[in-house]
């Protein structure tokens, strides 16, 4: 995606962008790994986006939601990346996340763990995009809901509300009867 040009020093940046950078790339790199499922390529596209965004910084500052505007910035050089690398990326296509998920890895049955993840996966697919956004972050990726409405540019009671009403789509699609273990919120997390 970008050709081998020297990325500006953070050491001539702008306070204000440094500690945006330094806030949320980490957060960016980690949902960008879901899709693009490798580092390098995670961290060349956060980077990109973060140059774009530079480019751009006092509009961004000027604007009503800077984390929200970022956000949009972030999925779309995700998004390009993916088309870029040929990976298919619709709006969401996580079914290969779910062989790396925090659940998996900590799992005394990783076979029928594994079958949950990829019905989760799918599942997904439902979801509206704000919901999937979340759901990526928060357990996917496990992601504090403080840093998810953060990074995303909401409230931490609008992550809470997505995140029940995630659930409660889900929950159709599984049926009444099938637990959601491990998709409700925990204030304290």
């Amino acid at each position: 995606m970008t050709e081998d040009r020297p990325r500006t020093p953070m050491t001539h940046l702008r306070s204000d962008f440094v500690d945006f950078h330094q806030t949320h790339r980490s957060t960016y790199i980690r949902y960008a790994e879901a899709f693009l499922h490798n580092r390098t390529d995670a961290e060349e596209a956060i980077d990109d986006a973060m140059e774009h965004l530079l480019k751009r910084w006092d509009m961004v500052q000027a604007g009503e939601n800077r984390p929200a505007y970022a956000w949009g910035v972030v999925k779309n050089k995700v998004r390009d990346y993916a088309r870029a690398k040929k990976r298919r990326l619709p709006t969401i296509s996580i079914e290969p996340a779910a062989f790396d998920t925090v659940a998996l890895r900590h799992t005394s049955d990783p076979i029928n763990q594994l079958i949950e993840s990829l019905a989760l996966f799918w599942a997904l697919e439902t979801l509206t995009e704000r919901q999937r956004d979340v759901l990526v972050l928060r357990f996917l990726q496990d992601v504090s809901t403080a840093i998810v409405a953060d990074t995303l540019g909401i409230t931490e009671a609008t992550v809470r509300s997505t995140i029940r009403h995630a659930c409660a789509r889900l929950r159709q699609i599984y049926g009444p009867d099938r637990t959601m273990e491990g998709l409700t919120d925990d204030p304290a997390h």
